[in-house]
C-alpha cells in the first residue's frame, strides 16, 4: 500500500486571509493535491513542522484542513517530536521517521510526497536519505499568493530568491545529514 507524506509549506500571520487554518497559499495548494489524489483506504502522514507564532503548528492546521474537506481520510500527525526550535526539511523527514518508529509503523512501503514545486528536489532527497522509499513527488504552486508570509518564509513570494534559498538549504541539509548519518546507519 502507498503512503502519502505531506511536507509542510508554511503558515501566515494570524490577521491575514487564512480563516481558521492559517495556511500559506503554498501549503493550501499542496493540501488540495492531497485531497484530489488520496484514496480513503490510504494513509496520509503530515511531517512535523513549525508554528510561526500561530496557536497551532503547520501539521495540526494541515490535518484540520484535510479532515474538514475529507473526514474519511486517515490522517496521522506526529506529536511531541520537535527537538529543535526551527524544523527544516531534513527535520521533517528525520522526525517523522522517528515518530513512525515509535509507533511501530516503520518502514513504510512506497511513498508519495506532496510539496511546493520549488521545494521538490530538497524534499525528495532528504526523505530518500532518511530511508523513505519515495516513488513520486507531487508538486503544486498557487495561482495567487496573497497571504503574508512570516519574515522567515518571505522568499516564497519571489521565485528567484526561493530557488536560491533552496540550493543553500540543500547544502545545509546535506551537511546536517552527513553529520548524523551514523545514527541512521545504526537504525537501519
Amino acid at each position: 500500500m502507498v503512503s502519502h507524506i505531506v511536507v509542510t509549506e508554511g503558515l501566515v500571520f494570524r490577521e491575514d486571509f487564512a480563516q481558521d487554518y492559517f495556511l500559506s497559499n503554498y501549503f493550501e495548494e499542496v493540501l488540495k493535491q492531497v485531497l484530489k489524489q488520496v484514496a480513503e483506504t490510504e494513509k496520509v502522514y503530515i511531517s512535523p513542522g513549525n508554528s510561526f507564532d500561530c496557536p497551532k503548528s503547520e501539521e495540526q492546521y494541515a490535518a484540520k484542513y484535510l479532515l474538514h474537506y475529507r473526514p474519511e481520510l486517515q490522517v496521522f500527525v506526529p506529536e511531541n517530536v520537535k527537538d529543535r526550535p526551527y524544523l527544516d526539511t531534513f527535520d521533517n523527514a528525520r522526525l517523522l521517521r522517528k515518530w513512525l518508529e515509535q509507533q511501530g509503523q516503520w518502514p513504510l512501503g512506497e511513498v508519495i510526497l506532496y510539496c511546493n514545486q520549488p521545494h521538490a528536489l530538497r524534499s525528495q532527497l532528504m526523505f530518500k536519505l532518511c530511508g523513505y522509499n519515495v516513488q513520486q513527488v507531487i508538486t503544486s504552486h498557487p495561482e495567487l499568493a496573497n497571504r503574508t508570509m512570516p519574515l522567515r518564509l518571505v522568499y516564497y513570494h519571489y521565485l528567484p530568491a526561493h530557488l536560491l534559498y533552496e540550493w543553500g538549504a540543500l547544502v545545509y541539509n546535506l551537511i546536517r545529514f552527513n553529520c548524523s548519518k551514523n545514527s541512521f546507519k545504526n537504525q537501519q
